[in-house]
């Protein structure tokens, strides 16, 4: 496939200067590593907020006109207040700006999916910030300033999970002890200070389902109940293991296709095909943003894959983003119809999926 218009490319911003002295961050991590878990909680969100997200957003309203996704994002981040609630899909996936200033970014600049991470982090949705960062930083130019942010998140979220998992680790022993009420309080206890975890979302219904069937009232446990708690964790884990029975050949499939994720990243010298694999996984998860993500990484980082492009375009479309694929030449139509063939061929032929029929 061939790109029709032609997109200009932001060059790498690069750091010669550290944002903080050596001083003011070694203070700034040890009085992080003392805090509490919700103050971490609130910290992490502060950051956003009052620092990196107003200077990422400056980087961008600043570019040449010609940059027009970019300017055009980085205004809208700019004059949104993410100290109120937003709705991150909204203001990134279902925005044609936000994938335009994507495809306007050069090789190695994550300006724009940084700023989507700390977008999410603004909002308090560390999960699902950590997949992003996991796939961001293999593609990020070391030395940038959006690198730098980076590498300072992930530090932050490092101490915030080890807290966090240690505290999840309590209430699982209990559990495993047959102390269903202590495993409830111990994770409603955590939910107060970081409510978006879906680890603890799920060990919590684990362990109220078990306490319901010791006290005789396992009809408490309905499947509907297990499908509200689900769609709770997904919020803010999309990408989530769900160790529990599936309902149907296609929840069965899907599950699979969750847990294979599992299996990837294993090789580095597999790196590209596995960002292909975990993208085909997220589109049928229907994570679509995710997957047009790392579909543009696979398509702008391999010189022969443009069904890359037209899965990134298919993706971008199903999150309303309509007007982009005019820039480059293809039989849309026909292309996508041949993405949903092929997805629906593969969830039927599979023999998890036809086992589960039997």
């Amino acid at each position: 496939m061939k790109k029709k218009t032609f997109f200009y490319l932001l060059p790498l911003l690069i750091i010669h200067l550290n944002l903080l002295s050596q001083t003011e961050d070694v203070q700034n991590i040890q009085d992080y590593k003392n805090a509490t878990l919700q103050q971490k909680f609130e910290l992490n969100k502060t950051y956003a907020i009052k620092e990196v997200l107003p200077i990422l957003s400056g980087y961008q309203t600043i570019v040449e006109e010609k940059f027009a996704g970019v300017k055009n994002f980085g205004n809208l981040i700019s004059k949104t207040s993410f100290s109120e609630q937003q709705e991150i899909l909204k203001l990134t996936g279902n925005n044609s700006d936000f994938w335009r200033a994507i495809m306007e970014m050069e090789s190695g600049n994550q300006l724009i999916p940084v700023t989507k991470i700390f977008m999410l982090i603004s909002q308090g949705e560390f999960d699902y910030a950590i997949k992003y960062i996991e796939i961001i930083k293999m593609f990020s130019k070391k030395e940038t300033y959006a690198d730098k942010y980076l590498n300072d998140l992930a530090i932050r979220l490092e101490l915030f999970n080890k807290q966090l998992n240690s505290e999840i680790y309590r209430g699982i022993t209990e559990h495993d002890k047959g102390n269903f009420d202590k495993a409830i309080s111990i994770y409603n206890e955590i939910l107060k200070q970081y409510p978006n975890s879906a680890w603890a979302n799920f060990e919590l219904f684990y362990s109220q389902s078990e306490l319901n069937k010791k006290n005789g009232e396992g009809k408490l446990n309905s499947i509907e109940n297990w499908n509200k708690k689900k769609n709770n964790i997904l919020d803010h884990n999309p990408f989530y293991g769900l160790p529990i029975s599936s309902q149907n050949p296609e929840d069965a499939y899907l599950l699979f296709r969750r847990n294979s994720i599992g299996g990837l990243f294993k090789d580095k010298k597999e790196r590209l095909n596995d960002i292909y694999k975990y993208a085909e996984i997220a589109m049928d998860l229907k994570i679509y943003d995710f997957a047009a993500q790392l579909f543009w990484f696979s398509f702008s980082h391999s010189k022969n894959n443009e069904d890359s492009i037209y899965r990134f375009l298919y993706c971008i479309e199903k999150l309303g983003v309509t007007n982009l694929k005019e820039n480059f030449k293809g039989n849309f139509e026909k292309e996508f119809k041949k993405i949903e063939m092929e997805k629906e061929n593969e969830m039927v032929k599979s023999e998890i999926y036809k086992s589960y029929q039997k």
